[in-house]
């Protein structure tokens, strides 16, 4: 009896055979996707939305970048030569105009140390420079361009910057380009120390752009063009672009402009914002952990101390968006507001009355 052996089919012709089929699939389910939905690979755009603007009908960044440019102007710190702008040394740095008639801003570190102040604007127009009035607690300083007339204004922001607003830095960068940072706000209400021997700035806010000097007194605006903060150089103290705050810098101008019968409100303290995951790692609540109290000012008045932690002022937490800073909390001079304050883990209310800046303190 002869036994019979089944042979199996070669392996090669199993393989050859799956990928026939394989491809055959896969042509059918290819035609079956491009006659439902048309080729695969296509381009697809979305309007982007700014701040403040419908979906597609707000202006481009560009746009913006090209009105808020008109107000940028170029303040030449010291004499300027050509030999100076072959070199790079010009001492060139960004303010931006606030009154048709020559209030500029700028940012105290940019003019420090000045041996001759000169505006210059885009029109090609230059004028000799004053201070005004600065305010060292915040890092502004209001310029007088000195004979000027029918300049450009910006408009100041009417509520303070918030994290993820769209922020857009615009300044001159000598000889005269035009230079954009752009980013989201990454982070506000922050304490901040430049350098060694300047005074420690309050209620600094970062955006989340690469950061260039030269952009030190620029202008930050939001996606509708106004102004929210002013860019300042801070040597990278933190990552990104630093900017002081648009309303801190408001409060100033109305100082300047004599809208304002009184100098800027203060408490007399500075605080470092503690957010609820710092706050517990440190075993202390939310809120501001006081740094420094000026002697003779209304924080040492009330009894504040380093170390205390202020969680509420008049029934407000203090975070992030409302930190223990006056101007950014719009308390008036000489309003008493009362203060919930946490020292050694006992619980205590304070009464505190708001002080006031020298109205005039020019610097």
């Amino acid at each position: 009896m002869t036994a019979q052996v089944q042979r199996r089919p070669p392996l090669l012709a199993v393989v050859a055979l799956s990928t026939c089929v394989g491809l055959i699939g896969g042509a059918l389910a290819a035609w079956a996707i491009y006659a439902r939905f048309g080729p695969v690979e296509r381009v697809v755009t979305q309007p982007i939305t700014v701040a403040g603007g419908s979906s597609g009908s707000g202006p481009t960044v560009i746009q913006l970048a090209q009105q808020v440019g008109d107000s940028v102007v170029e303040i030449s710190t010291k004499p300027l030569t050509a030999q100076a702008l072959i070199s790079g040394d010009s001492g060139i740095v960004d303010g931006f105009v606030v009154s048709a008639d020559g209030l500029i801003v700028t940012s105290i570190h940019a003019v420090r140390g000045a041996t001759a102040l000169r505006v210059s604007t885009e029109d090609g127009h230059a004028f000799a420079a004053t201070i005004v009035r600065a305010d060292p607690a915040h890092g502004v300083v209001v310029l007088r361009a000195v004979g000027a007339q029918n300049l450009t204004p910006l408009a100041f922001a009417g509520t303070a910057a918030t994290v993820g607003d769209l922020a857009i830095a615009v300044a001159h960068t000598p000889p005269g380009a035009l230079s954009l940072g752009t980013g989201t706000v990454s982070s506000t209400g922050r304490t901040l120390s430049l350098s060694d021997g300047e005074p420690q700035l309050s209620n600094v806010l970062t955006v989340d752009a690469t950061a260039d000097p030269r952009k030190d007194g620029a202008p930050l605006v939001s996606g509708t063009g106004v102004v929210i903060g002013v860019v300042v150089d801070s040597g990278g103290a933190v990552p990104g672009l630093v900017a002081l705050s648009g309303r801190d810098a408001a409060a100033l101008v109305q100082l300047a402009s004599g809208a304002a019968t009184s100098g800027s409100a203060t408490f007399g303290a500075t605080a470092l914002t503690l957010d609820p995951a710092t706050a517990a790692a440190a075993m202390l609540p939310p809120g501001g952990l006081i740094q420094s109290v000026d002697a003779g000012g209304p924080a040492a008045a009330a009894g504040l101390a380093q170390g205390d932690v202020v969680t509420t002022v008049n029934g407000v937490g203090v975070d992030a968006g409302h930190p223990f800073d006056a101007v950014a909390l719009g308390v008036a001079v000489d309003q008493q507001v009362t203060l919930t304050v946490v020292r050694s883990g006992v619980t205590k209310t304070i009464a505190l009355t708001v002080g006031s800046t020298s109205p005039s303190a020019q610097s």
